[in-house]
């Protein structure tokens, strides 16, 4: 009887499994890529708009301080079409903001899964009529809610309409799959929604980043390599990052990568994929891009190491370390792949060469990330860090740039809580008597232009204010209340009394050009009225449809609005009702 005999050499066996090793480390980073290519998506929940889906943002694709949680929906470019419920549900949310999602609906299915709909134009009439009625009982137009009673909707039924409410920047509906559980979003394109996708995602560089003043090409400055073919220098250490975006089929809109993989000389080095988020952890996505090109630029470029103070569950590491560093001579090969959810992938490789003999640059003593620090400012004021502020070890200063300026930490770098900075007022200013309220911190453009302003507080001759960002600051005072203007069609010739003829809104415009509106509220003959307030269009409107005027009467209106400072402007007028 004869015995079994390997086919392979003891070399062959030993390839073929560190290829099965190398295999599942593929797999394991990469599954769900692969299961999407196969078309082994979940299925159970259906469209929500009545029209072909087309995309204008993905789930994990960078926004300002987040990741996009969902699915823009683009809507034709109009306002008004159906809302379809994504699932069997019960609605277990209803919110109304000026700002953020605008109206907004979230649907608890009994597979516990909410779908969140955002950035309508209205809901179903039995929610609308509901929001209204808390809206009136809690004399707020911006509502939370949490109806206790069952609004139940099944699969298919309009929960209400497309519309561009809250920070929409054009008409569109946001729509998100969320875990009803832990509240945590999931990326919608893992159920099996009608989008064609037959685009490879777009892998444009490979970003190399210098290491305690490492040269790259020579210079020890950031080196986007375009160009894979070519061959890089490099003279110590070095970290990377990719840059990449992707498209679909029906649309040039730009959207996030799922999945990104790194090999070094052939071996999984690291990766990581986007297919669940958390929204504690939002402001890491500062950590997960480079930021100093995506601050500045806008460009998405993803890092292929993870910052200490990084905290997203998304990688994968390989326990190699993430930084390359090659003797004069050595070269290596680098080799990125990214995928989308459809299963369509880009790949390409940079070979890199260790340059002339380098010594290491030690930079100037950094604050550890995880522990808090105090900074005096070098003429007058201080800054403050809470401890794991930042997501690296960090240097931070507080400057004045000639006499009303200050320049606070450097521009391009992230920060994850809030500084507090401590400023002098302007010497014109300083003494006893000057104003106790009003002060706000602004970064302008050269020209004038806003950027951003932050109220402060007054402190022993000291402005107090907090801040993420870093950048030149102004103490100004803030004393002129926001303006508040009657739309051109009520006036009328006497401009004595507002006319409604033909009208079935009561319309004003409200707007404050420096610490912005914080509050805005109307009266009917000295009730409070809903005011709805759209801050893209600076305006208000009270709905005759609300009924809480009296028909055929001059009525006395009243509307007050407040800025972020305290400042109050009243309008006081009549208006005649038909």
């Amino acid at each position: 009887m004869s015995s079994f005999r390997p086919i392979f050499s003891d070399s062959l066996l030993l390839n073929a499994l560190r290829f099965f090793v190398g295999l599942c480390f593929w797999v394991c980073s990469a599954g769900l890529v692969w299961s999407q290519s196969l078309g082994l998506q979940r299925e159970g929940l259906s469209s929500p708009l009545p029209i072909p889906l087309v995309l204008a943002g993905n789930f994990g694709e960078l926004r300002t301080d987040h990741f996009h949680t969902g699915l823009d929906f683009k809507t034709q470019g109009r306002e008004g079409i159906p809302v379809l419920a994504a699932s069997d549900g019960v609605i277990s949310r209803m919110k109304v903001s000026p700002f953020g999602y605008g109206r907004a609906l979230y649907l608890n299915s009994p597979e516990g899964l909410t779908t969140v709909y955002a950035h309508l134009q209205r809901f179903h009439p039995t929610l609308e009529q509901w929001v209204l009625e808390e809206q009136y009982r809690l004399q707020r137009f911006a509502v939370n809610l949490y109806p206790k009673r069952a609004f139940r909707f099944e699969q298919g039924d309009t929960l209400g309409w497309s519309g561009n409410s809250g920070g929409s920047s054009g008409p569109h509906l946001h729509f998100e799959v969320r875990e009803t559980a832990s509240e945590k979003p999931l990326n919608p394109l893992l159920w099996d929604f009608p989008i064609e996708d037959h685009r490879a995602p777009q892998l444009d560089a490979l970003w190399f980043l210098p290491v305690n003043g490492a040269q790259i090409q020579g210079k020890d400055a950031p080196f986007r390599a375009k160009h894979s073919r070519d061959t890089i220098s490099v003279s110590g250490s070095i970290r990377l990052a990719v840059e990449a975006l992707d498209r679909l089929d029906a649309a040039n809109n730009t959207c996030g990568v799922f999945s990104m993989e790194a090999q070094l000389n052939g071996e999984p080095w690291f990766s990581w994929q986007l297919d669940t988020l958390d929204f504690s952890l939002k402001l890491d996505m500062n950590a997960h891009a480079y930021f100093p090109i995506w601050d500045e630029q806008g460009v998405q470029v993803y890092r292929l190491h993870r910052l200490p103070g990084n905290r997203l569950p998304v990688y994968k590491e390989s326990g190699l370390s993430p930084e390359l560093s090659l003797s004069p001579g050595a070269s290596a090969t680098i080799t990125v792949r990214i995928h989308d959810i459809h299963g369509n992938r880009s790949e390409r490789e940079w070979i890199v060469k260790g340059g002339d003999v380098y010594y290491e640059c030690m930079p100037p003593a950094l604050f550890p990330y995880d522990k808090s620090c105090f900074v005096l400012g070098l003429e007058g004021g201080s800054v403050s860090a809470p401890a794991d502020a930042f997501y690296d070890d960090f240097w931070l200063c507080l400057e004045r740039e000639g006499e009303e300026h200050w320049s606070l930490g450097s521009v391009g770098q992230a920060v994850r809580k809030k500084l507090t900075v401590r400023i002098p007022l302007p010497a014109s200013d300083s003494s006893e008597v000057a104003p106790q309220r009003g002060w706000v911190a602004t970064m302008r453009e050269k020209e004038g232009e806003l950027n951003a302003v932050y109220s402060a507080s007054l402190s022993e001759g000291e402005a107090v204010f907090a801040t993420r960002t870093f950048g030149t600051y102004a103490l100004e005072l803030d004393t002129i209340p926001p303006v508040i203007e009657p739309n051109r069609v009520h006036l009328s010739a006497s401009g004595s009394v507002l006319r409604m003829s033909g009208r079935s809104e009561l319309r004003f415009s409200v707007s404050d050009d420096l610490s912005g509106l914080e509050e805005v509220n109307g009266y009917i003959d000295g009730s409070w009225v809903l005011f709805r307030w759209d801050p893209k269009q600076e305006r208000i409107w009270y709905e005759l449809s609300d009924e809480k005027h009296r028909s055929g009467a001059e009525v006395r209106v009243e509307i007050t609005a407040k800025d972020a400072v305290g400042n109050v402007m009243k309008w006081d007028g009549i208006v005649a009702f038909p």
